[in-house]
């Protein structure tokens, strides 16, 4: 049986004796922000290095049962997934500038209502955290209507759209001569769509066997999410990093990948958020045949694990 548990409950995070881990279950763990998910997967990981700890010190120690030793765990490892193909953790604010400079919108700091204007027309960006919707075209409308001398067209910019507000941009635009309303819909738009797409993390990983020992050298990261956000902060000037361990929050090591559940062999966690990770480690009684696997996660919580088969 799986146990579903967010890890915002204070319970949860503050209380670790009862992470369904300790309590030896199953279980599946959600959230929307990526640093609430690192703060979790770091605080799961110690407690499955303590519990692999107690599992070897059982197996060395008496036969007899202890009824009073916690639950044994029902794993050792778990996986991170994205369920969305794009970050609705983008403040809006970046995200008009991405849709205002790839789209060609100028922006008018003056107007207190509309983002810009495309050509002759009036720009509406509609937040990406939900789709166009009937009620955002009536409160634009409502805008309008306090402009009663304003005659021009307006563009509406949003991820996606309801299909009851293309039914209800039709409807208004009928027989109309100013103020018509014309979508982008960021999803689907054959011109101006396509630049909201995930860039995933990558990482250059070598891996070197030396008898029972295993060398693991990282030598590149690269975080396009990063950058992006750099590369806006810095305006004109493109953003520069000259040390990858720069964006990297943790690196963790399975010297003998299963292709299934990544179990930690080896973490590597700063302890100050102004150390950097060491980038090059050894692995002791390793068997000889095997996959390590070397996961990678950085400052924004994105991951990837690379794959090095023998």
């Amino acid at each position: 049986m799986s146990h579903l548990f967010l890890s915002k409950d204070k319970e949860m995070t503050q209380n670790s004796e009862h992470y369904p881990q300790k309590l030896g279950r199953r279980w599946i763990g959600c959230d929307i922000n990526k640093g609430a998910i690192q703060t979790t997967a770091k605080r799961l990981h110690a407690v499955m290095r303590e519990q692999a700890e107690a599992a070897d010190k059982q197996k060395q120690g008496k036969l007899a049962v202890d009824e009073d030793a916690p639950p044994r765990p029902a794993q050792l490892g778990f996986t991170t997934w994205r369920v969305n193909d794009y970050d609705l953790q983008i403040q809006h604010n970046e995200a008009v500038e991405l849709a205002c400079e790839h789209i060609g919108i100028t922006r008018t700091r003056s107007d207190g209502y509309f983002d810009g204007r495309l050509g002759n027309r009036l720009v509406k960006i509609i937040p990406f955290n939900h789709p166009l919707s009937p009620l955002d075209l009536d409160d634009i409308e409502r805008e309008l209507r306090q402009r009663p001398e304003e005659e021009r067209d307006v563009t509406v910019v949003c991820l996606g759209l309801e299909l009851a507000a293309r039914a209800w941009v039709e409807q208004h635009n009928r027989n109309r001569p100013i103020n018509r309303y014309h979508l982008i819909e960021l999803r689907t738009d054959s011109k101006y769509g396509g630049f909201i797409k995930h860039e995933p993390l990558t990482a250059e990983v070598s891996v070197q066997r030396e008898g029972d020992k295993v060398v693991v050298e990282v030598m590149d990261v690269f975080s396009p999410t990063i950058m992006q956000r750099l590369n806006m902060e810095e305006g004109l000037f493109r953003a520069q990093i000259d040390d990858w361990r720069a964006v990297v929050d943790c690196i963790m090591i399975d010297a003998d990948y299963d292709g299934q559940t990544f179990n930690v062999a080896l973490s590597d966690i700063p302890a100050r958020k102004d150390d950097l990770v060491q980038g090059r480690y050894e692995i002791t009684g390793v068997p000889k045949n095997g996959a390590v696997a070397v996961k990678v996660i950085d400052m924004l919580g994105e991951e990837v694990v690379v794959v090095v088969e023998d």
